[in-house]
């Protein structure tokens, strides 16, 4: 894989994102276990979740990017099709639509960067179908690959490009306008599932200030540890399936 380009299906941690999420992640343990156990002893566990925290960090930024990168590819699509009833040919074209997304995205978008690379090898003549079929499979993105397959076939076939790629591309803005809008009317939903994720905790905190005595009798024995870890295995299973439910795949 050449030199610079980004590996969709993983991501990176700088130096001080590592620093930043083992820290908020150690913070969460530590608090997870003074609200389970209140127990110096039991501080080792908060190691695994810190680890949790910071993967899970990960993975979402992971998910994140490839989602901004189908979404900004909607915008592409747009100004690609402009440039090809304008009468540009498609390289020209993606050179002209690049420019729009630098435009509207900055420099340091990942398509943005992804187009830069692309007019600049356009220009040594490698064939512009492979360079998004290549970006496809890199990218996981499925209207990305869809695209690319379109291409390579209109390439091959001839016709008039503008109109096999314009119908190719309401599709793929059909599809992800789609989505967006599930997104919208989802994150009420997530919104909800945090509140309740946050519920317990706020029933063990009301009654260790305000029951002391009563809840102090959870801590410092055995049954209690054990009716606490249950207690505390069954609330993270249900938080991963809220998280489950919610998250729904277009």
């Amino acid at each position: 894989m050449e030199k610079g380009k980004i590996q969709y299906d993983r991501y990176r941690f700088s130096a001080l994102q590592w620093l930043r999420y083992l820290t908020e992640g150690s913070g969460l343990g530590i608090f997870v276990v003074w609200l389970c156990y209140h127990a110096p002893p039991a501080i080792p566990a908060a190691v695994p979740i810190a680890v949790w925290y910071a993967a899970e960090k990960r993975r979402q930024m992971k998910e994140e990017r490839k989602k901004r990168l189908g979404y900004h590819f909607k915008d592409f699509l747009a100004s690609l099709h402009t440039a090809l009833t304008a009468g540009y040919s498609v390289e020209k074209g993606v050179a002209e639509a690049w420019k729009d997304v630098r435009g509207l995205y900055g420099e340091g978008d990942e398509l943005a960067a992804e187009l830069r690379r692309m007019t600049a090898q356009l220009s040594l003549q490698i064939p512009v179908e492979t360079l998004f079929a290549e970006l496809g499979e890199r990218s996981g993105v499925e209207d990305i690959q869809n695209f690319a397959e379109v291409l390579a076939i209109a390439k091959r076939t001839g016709g008039r490009m503008d109109q096999i790629l314009e119908e190719a591309g309401r599709t793929i803005r059909e599809r992800i306008d789609t989505e967006q809008e599930i997104e919208a009317a989802q994150a009420a939903r997530r919104y909800e599932q945090q509140i309740m994720s946050l519920v317990p905790v706020g029933i063990i905190l009301y009654l260790r200030f305000s029951f002391h005595g009563f809840v102090e009798q959870m801590y410092g024995n055995l049954p209690g540890v054990l009716i606490m870890s249950i207690c505390l295995a069954i609330y993270l299973c249900a938080f991963w399936l809220g998280k489950r439910i919610v998250r729904i795949q277009v």
